[in-house]
């Protein structure tokens, strides 16, 4: 299995503003990290935010990409993935398939223990297993596994209801990273706010909405790592304030999606940029289960109004490319949906006048169209509000902080909202996201977003669950993208440019290795989880 980028389970939610940006191929190639000698032990590292978390439980907490950053950082990973591109042990030393990949054996490396001083054995792991089916979220993240056995100390057999092909790449994401029995059996509040893993460090004090910090576990397991004393993370929602946190030296650390600060860093040498061109799509997410989203041709309608060009190079300065479903024409799974890329108004007002025709509807149709409160998505609500005018529909616009908007998606308190997500690199990740089982109605939590259901889509992502042979597999996923461009429960927009940005201070994430001793991959090729626990930092 191919793992290009991991993001996972609720971190794949990237909502920076990154809907309407884009990557190109022929974008310039990023600087290469400074050299820094020898590791070298003490000191601080501080990490910039895009946005805070609901909390640190990995079997229930609703983590986006600032989560990751956070939870690797207290966690560790069952496995990981390689520059290679494919799943590596991390706390497992395996996870073998029987036959019919029905029953996975999960073999737990020896000597490891939690930092409340517990051992990670076969009874942690059952007991994790065990709390995220029961997890509202994260039962549906991790649908076909029925148990958790103990075999002995350090095994655990996962049964499945079905076979499940892609079980080591989903133990790659949230739903493998391994919590203490301690804070797994905690309340609610505590299990959220008290995190303890396995991993390079230990969590010390978390302010809701300004920072989190944690301190060097001497025991960790990776001998050698890590190497600062202290970490800490700081929530700065704004990129251009996380920017001049990073030039002042406040911060060690961060990213962005802006596209004029990425470019301005092209040329920046005062610090390292490492642009990354992520498979995840951006789109406008639309809620089917409510009105008038719920009239296929009002979905319609949107996809055949939006002009795409349009917003990547007014929002993005041209750099972007359009999406017409959710994997890139490089990738082994792309297939075309027959989506469409380029505007047909005339075919869009006809379908707004069909449905106002038929629902007795006077005036333009109305839709609230929510996004985070950042500079470009007040932009791209502002443009898309002005191209859906030209087809009848009238937008009101709503902007919401990153863990609210979450939550109201989860919720199906929405009608449309900017969305980035998908493109993980296995089909069979995503179709959590995209199964009706998953689609409760609006006021429960539903990991179908957009809580469409079709029998059609559920069929060809069971064949792609269960099938071993790759062709079958793409032609099943095939299916799915056609149904979704028939269907449009999203109307895609562009992928977007991201970057790593970090100070000459920091040192050691470009050379990092996993325990096995496989290269960590490349950062330009990473989502949001990159080698914390191998910085270093001078000065």
């Amino acid at each position: 299995m191919r793992l290009r980028s991991i993001v996972g389970a609720l971190g794949a939610l990237v909502l920076v503003g990154a809907a309407c940006g884009g990557g190109s191929s022929s974008s310039p190639s990023s600087r290469a990290a400074p050299g820094g000698g020898s590791p070298r032990d003490g000191g601080t590292f501080t990490v910039g935010l895009d946005a805070e978390t609901d909390g640190w439980n990995p079997t229930g907490s609703q983590w986006s990409g600032a989560g990751y950053y956070v939870g690797q950082s207290i966690f560790d990973p069952l496995v990981t993935g390689g520059a290679d591109g494919k799943v590596h042990p991390y706390l497992a030393e395996s996870v073998t398939p029987d036959a019919t990949s029905t029953h996975w054996t999960i073999k737990l490396r020896p000597g490891i223990s939690f930092h409340d001083g517990e051992p990670l054995n076969a009874d942690a792991l059952v007991l994790q297993l065990q709390k995220t089916k029961q997890s509202v979220l994260g039962g549906q993240l991790l649908g076909p596994l029925d148990r958790g056995v103990k075999i002995d100390d350090l095994t655990v057999r996962a049964d499945m209801k079905e076979p499940w092909v892609a079980f080591p790449v989903a133990l790659a994401s949230q739903a493998g990273f391994v919590a203490a029995p301690k804070q797994l059996n905690a309340s609610v509040a505590d299990a959220a706010s008290h995190p303890i893993g396995t991993g390079p460090y230990k969590f010390d004090e978390w302010r809701r909405d300004d920072h989190l910090t944690a301190s060097k576990n001497p025991a960790y397991w990776r001998k050698g790592y890590p190497h600062p004393d202290r970490i800490v993370f700081r929530v700065i929602p704004d990129p251009q304030t996380r920017g001049a946190a990073l030039e002042s030296g406040q911060v060690d650390l961060t990213y962005t999606a802006d596209i004029n600060q990425i470019l301005q860093y092209r040329n920046d040498h005062s610090v390292t940029s490492v642009e990354q061109h992520p498979d995840q799509p951006g789109f406008i997410m639309l809620n089917t289960a409510v009105a008038p989203l719920d009239d296929v041709r009002i979905r319609q309608a949107l996809a055949y109004g939006t002009d795409v060009r349009q917003l990547i190079d007014t929002l993005a300065r041209g750099v972007g490319e359009i999406v017409t479903e959710p994997y890139k024409k490089t990738s082994p799974w792309f297939v075309p949906s027959g989506y469409p890329t380029k505007p047909d108004l005339t075919k869009a007002r006809s379908l707004v006048e069909r449905y106002k025709t038929d629902t007795k509807l006077g005036g333009d149709v109305k839709l609230t169209l929510g996004c985070t409160p950042v500079a470009v998505n007040t932009q791209l609500v502002d443009l898309l509000k002005q191209q859906w005018k030209k087809i009848g529909i009238d937008v009101t616009p709503r902007f919401t902080e990153q863990a609210t908007y979450i939550n109201d998606a989860i919720n199906g308190n929405y009608q449309a909202n900017c969305w980035t997500q998908f493109g993980l690199p296995d089909p069979d990740l995503d179709a959590t996201w995209w199964l009706g089982v998953n689609a409760h109605p609006v006021g429960q939590l539903s990991l179908n977003f957009s809580r469409l259901k079709d029998s059609q889509i559920d069929a060809a992502l069971q064949t792609g669950r269960s099938q071993s042979d790759t062709a079958t597999r793409k032609a099943a996923y095939g299916k799915v993208w056609r149904r979704f461009a028939e269907l449009v429960p999203y109307v895609w927009t562009s992928r977007g440019v991201s970057a790593l940005l970090y100070t000459g201070k920091l040192h050691g994430l470009a050379d990092a290795t996993l325990p096995d001793g496989t290269k960590f991959p490349p950062l330009a090729d990473l989502g949001t989880i990159v080698p914390i626990g191998a910085v270093w930092v001078t000065g």
